[in-house]
């Protein structure tokens, strides 16, 4: 990761967090754990904690050696992700790097509100701009605003790792597949655009006309869900909101039809009705066949979690894809000690001279430059 082993280096000479608690809350593995170095290096106190199926324990065991407070525990349920998140809100930590917004709420909750944090995706970004409305006094940068983490982590970094990661957790070939993505955002452009490569034909759903009219430009057929459903095949969702696939649209698809969610949240599809309805026979680790009512049999991974993480040996994006967007974060962290930067409160965009910097580095990491 030689874009943030450089960022590293200008940290440990010029310990923008000296004194200061970061409140970590992003999926712990080893990429991520590169981020913590940086920010260890910095001179930061860090507190971490990861999402429930995503954590790798063994970089948890690593990181927690070099000083880094690890809160995530093996077997811990989802009841463990509240008492995690108020246990750093209540430490008041000076900088909070989110993922959700979770702890930002909880921060708030609290009443300890940072000096400043930043966020890493759409669905973070959704509950800052709704839920958390006027109530955010201080700056949020948002990581996923940043046109490079759209155009290189989203779209080509989530679009590869999805797609590879299915197809080596079911061994399905996708040529000729219908494959219906739910939401057109950097995230499913990148999961069409991989599964078209891979032989798909490829259904966009997506409720924002200009998006849709963007994936039909695109080459991508476009539906309402009540019609894509019909025929997918295979089913990804990469909209970063609750509820978009219900149990009776499940019902309503194809026998046979692979669930597979890309999204932060783990309620895109309703795996907990499905099971509910249909307690799912686990094939093999992160692979479930749950046969319906109606004779249908529907296939699910990961139970419904971010795929490309949560699946049995999931190891998430490209490692050069999650370089440019961990140093995104760093650098924005850094931002929001800097005097030189004024920034408004509120959720807002990464700075141009720090999307500038990276971007050239990126290229000189590339042999594109120089």
């Amino acid at each position: 990761m030689p874009v943030l082993v450089e960022t590293i280096a200008e940290f440990k000479t010029g310990k923008p967090f000296q004194g200061m608690t970061v409140g970590f809350r992003l999926h712990l593995e080893p990429k991520t754990a590169v981020l913590i170095e940086a920010l260890l290096a910095g001179g930061a106190e860090v507190i971490a904690m990861g999402n429930e199926g995503t954590t790798q324990f063994g970089t948890a065991e690593v990181l927690a050696s070099q000083g880094c407070e690890v809160l995530d525990r093996p077997g811990q349920g989802p009841e463990a992700t509240a008492v995690h998140l108020s246990r750093i809100a209540a430490t008041g930590p000076d900088l909070v790097l989110d993922n959700g917004a979770e702890l930002i709420g909880a921060c708030l909750d609290n009443a300890n509100p940072p000096l400043g944090a930043t966020e890493e995706t759409t669905s973070g970004a959704f509950r800052l701009r709704e839920d958390l409305a006027g109530r955010v006094g201080f700056p949020v940068i948002v990581i996923n605003d940043s046109p490079l983490k759209s155009i290189v982590e989203n779209k080509h970094g989530v679009g590869e790792s999805v797609v590879d990661t299915i197809v080596r957790v079911t061994n399905m070939s996708f040529h000729k597949k219908r494959v219906v993505v739910y939401g057109y955002g950097w995230c499913g452009r990148g999961i069409a655009l991989y599964a078209q490569r891979r032989g798909a034909d490829i259904t966009v759903v997506e409720i924002d006309p200009i998006k849709a009219l963007e994936a039909a430009m695109d080459g991508f057929d476009v539906a309402e869900p009540s019609v894509a459903s019909t025929t997918a095949q295979v089913v990804i969702t990469a909209t970063g909101r609750p509820g978009v696939v219900d149990y009776p649209a499940i019902e309503q698809m194809p026998d046979g039809v692979l669930l597979a969610n890309a999204g932060y949240l783990d309620t895109e599809i309703d795996i907990r009705q499905l099971e509910q309805q249909a307690p799912g026979a686990e094939l093999s680790p992160s692979l479930k066949r749950h046969d319906l009512s109606n004779g249908k049999s529907v296939f699910s991974i990961a139970e419904g979690r971010i795929v490309n993480l949560a699946a049995f040996g999931g190891i998430g994006n490209p490692i050069e894809a999650m370089d440019l967007g961990l140093t995104l974060q760093a650098r924005s962290l850094a931002v929001l000690v800097d005097p030189d930067y004024d920034l408004s409160p509120g959720p807002q965009p990464v700075p141009d001279t720090v999307n500038a910097r990276v971007a050239t580095a990126m290229l000189y990491s590339m042999g594109q430059l120089g």
